[in-house]
């Protein structure tokens, strides 16, 4: 599948968002990711995994990111309205789970793209999202904050709580979600945020089907 840049926008610091138009009906589950593989540069460096920061109903496909070095993000800095790239591989299994609990949301830094389409598609089904957000990161890399606050004040089964250059461990989420092990806990943001507050958690006696990860590959822990 191929698809077309419609339009390209700053959210802050080096974080930018793309939207792209599919060139052919398209379906994805809210919290899925795709995979997308940028032209004119070295196969070995040509493609990477993106959540899909957008809902379903939004028709559109957006990727939110951090802009580093990299030869992928140099190119998709450099993308031109009107571009076409190709989109594959689309999966994942970090949706919202019917499961009869409550959820904890974690999220690091960039991480949060994965919640805004699960809260966004949630509220548009009339759906209750009957979850907990804790949201960590450094002040210039948490995008979103002003969507998510609106979202949260119209679906009042939603708590956002922010930690602003704060660190996020087992002991803060106990202290400031007590019922935590009743949950399902997602965990989205680099791969040691994720796995470092998984294994705590596990620690703890949480079961691992319980957890479900979604860590974004080549992010070191620099969200705090």
């Amino acid at each position: 599948m191929r698809l077309i840049l419609r339009e390209k926008r700053h959210e802050l610091g080096e974080i930018y968002s793309f939207v792209f138009q599919p060139t052919e009906a398209f379906s994805w589950i809210a919290g899925q990711y795709i995979n997308l593989t940028m032209p004119d540069i070295p196969p070995s460096a040509a493609d990477r995994l993106f959540t899909i920061a957008s809902a379903p109903f939004e028709k559109y496909l957006l990727i939110t990111t951090l802009l580093g070095t990299s030869p992928f993000k140099q190119r998709m800095k450099q993308l031109k309205l009107g571009e076409e790239i190709e989109a594959d591989q689309l999966g994942g299994d970090f949706i919202w789970q019917d499961d009869g609990r409550e959820k904890l949301y974690l999220a690091g830094g960039i991480g949060v793209t994965t919640y805004r389409p699960i809260l966004l598609d949630r509220l548009h089904q009339n759906l209750p999202n009957q979850a907990t957000l804790l949201y960590a990161g450094k002040e210039g890399r948490r995008p979103f904050v002003a969507e998510l606050r609106s979202i949260a004040n119209k679906d009042h089964s939603l708590v956002i709580k922010d930690y602003i250059d704060e660190r996020l461990t087992v002991e803060v989420i106990f202290r400031d979600v007590p019922d935590a092990s009743a949950r399902t806990i997602y965990l989205s943001g680099s791969q040691l945020f994720a796995e470092s507050l998984g294994e705590g958690l596990m620690q703890r006696g949480i079961p691992r089907p319980q957890i479900k990860y979604d860590w974004f590959d080549g992010y070191v822990d620099l969200e705090y």
